[in-house]
This record gives C-alpha cells, sequence and structure tokens, in this order.
C-alpha cells in the first residue's frame, strides 16, 4: 500500500506523519500484509523508524517537486528544526510521536530475554503496548531489575473530585515495577501480576507536569518476584508509591 497521499515510496522521499513530524525515508522494504514497509529518519532527532507501514505517512516532496509547498521554504525548515521542535506540544515528546504501538509476538518474546525485549520496545525496534498510546507515557530507561516510565498528566485524566484519577498512577507503578521484574527474567519465561497495593501520597493535575515512575525489584526467584516502585515529579516530589508481586510463568 502506498502513502495515503497516494504514490509508491521512494529513498529519499520527504514525509510527514499523522502528528505533522517530518522526516526522511531512509529505506524501502518488502510489503508485508500488502503494506509497503519504509525506514524513517526523522528530522526534529525523535528515536528513527526502521521499519513502519508506508500507508503511515504523507509525501511532501520528491526530487524537487513538492506537492503545495515551496522547496525553499522546506530547505529552511530542515534547517530549523531545532527551533520547530521546541513549538511543538510539550504533551508530546519527539520520541514518543515516532513510537509505533502494538503486540509483540509470543514467537519472539519467548525467544528473548526480558531485558532485551524492553530494550528494544524502549528503542523502537519493537512495538510498545497500546495502553502507553492510551495514558501517553513511555519507556525510558530499562537496567536489570529496573525500569522507568515518564509521562504527562492531562485535564482528559480528570475524576470527578477535580484531579487525575488515581487510575493513572497505579498505571504508571504497575508498569514500572513489573516490567522491572520482567528484565530479570530469561528467555522463555513471562510474568503474571498476582497484586499491586498503590499509596497515594497527594494528588496529580494538568499542571503538575511530566512525572517518571521508577520501579525496582526487591527479590526475583523461582515461581514469585516482587518489586516496588515510586511516582514523582521533575522536582523529586512524591505523588504515589507502591508494591508489586508477580507469577513466574513459562512460555
Amino acid at each position: 500500500m502506498p502513502y495515503t497521499s497516494g504514490e509508491t515510496p521512494e529513498v529519499g522521499d520527504y514525509v510527514k506523519n499523522q502528528w505533522e513530524q517530518p522526516g526522511t525515508v531512509t529505506a524501502v522494504h518488502a510489503a508485508k500484509g500488502g503494506h509497503e514497509q519504509v525506514s524513517i529518519r526523522w528530522d526534529d532527532g525523535g528515536v528513527d523508524l526502521p521499519s513502519a507501514s508506508a500507508s503511515e505517512f504523507t509525501l511532501i516532496s520528491r526530487s524537487g517537486v513538492t506537492k503545495g509547498i515551496d522547496t525553499t521554504a522546506i530547505s529552511s525548515r530542515e534547517s530549523q528544526s531545532e527551533e520547530g521542535a521546541l513549538q511543538d506540544d510539550e504533551s508530546i515528546g519527539r520520541a514518543n510521536r515516532a513510537i509505533q504501538y502494538g503486540v509483540v509476538p509470543q514467537m519472539t518474546t519467548k525467544t528473548m530475554p526480558g531485558l532485551q525485549l524492553l530494550t528494544e520496545i524502549m528503542n523502537g525496534t519493537q512495538p510498545a503496548p497500546p495502553i502507553q498510546q492510551a495514558l501517553d507515557f513511555r519507556l525510558v530507561q530499562v537496567e536489570q531489575g529496573y525500569t522507568a516510565f515518564a509521562g504527562t498528566p492531562k485535564f482528559e485524566y480528570y475524576n470527578p473530585l477535580g484531579c487525575v484519577h488515581g487510575g493513572y498512577a497505579a498505571a504508571l507503578l504497575d508498569s514500572c515495577m513489573a516490567c522491572a521484574v520482567h528484565s530479570t527474567l530469561k528467555a522463555g519465561y513471562s510474568y503474571a501480576t498476582l497484586e499491586i497495593k498503590i499509596s497515594y501520597v497527594r494528588a496529580i493535575t494538568s499542571h503538575t507536569g511530566e512525572v517518571r515512575a521508577e520501579g525496582r525489584v526487591i527479590n526475583s526467584g523461582k515461581r514469585i518476584a516482587t518489586a516496588e516502585g515510586r511516582l514523582f515529579d521533575s522536582t523529586g516530589i512524591l505523588y504515589a508509591h507502591g508494591t508489586t508481586t508477580c507469577l513466574v510463568l513459562t512460555l
């Protein structure tokens, strides 16, 4: 399938995605499921896409022929990409806009250690889970027994009391704690959350700004693993903390 604008993709094409993020096609790959696949290098420094469907992009220009846009304007836009990035909506990070969402096939997950799988999700090699798109948060750091997620709470997440629903904090803490456990698992193993406990310290609002959830493993055994997490803002103020117990499974 070609671009949304109808053209067949070619290397060197200047394109944009649904968020108006511009980039250049660096490679064209064999079609998957009827969709042409392309590699994209973003102008604004976002995480490059190794492979994505061409149908997700619109052609802006090709070999000096521009669709309704002055080529000199494009050149100026490229040279000022850093300035343009600062004018973007701050609630959507550059890397986050480049993320592809989906579910990693089990045949792939069972061949990878948890640390490798999570690292590839963070780097964009594997798709990020759709919950990250729904709540606009992202995996930002992965180490053995440790993960961190970041997101910006929005007004759309408010409860009747005039602050962000507690489920938002719970989702970030559940993610960072469970993924911390996942990062310790060898290939062929997975997990299921048996329980989580969340303690809320103070209310989160749309004015809180970006928050960060950090999860650390307390103990990782053959059948049971436990972890703890903390949710805080950019100044280090704590908003919630929690613990989790996970059951280790064989795939």
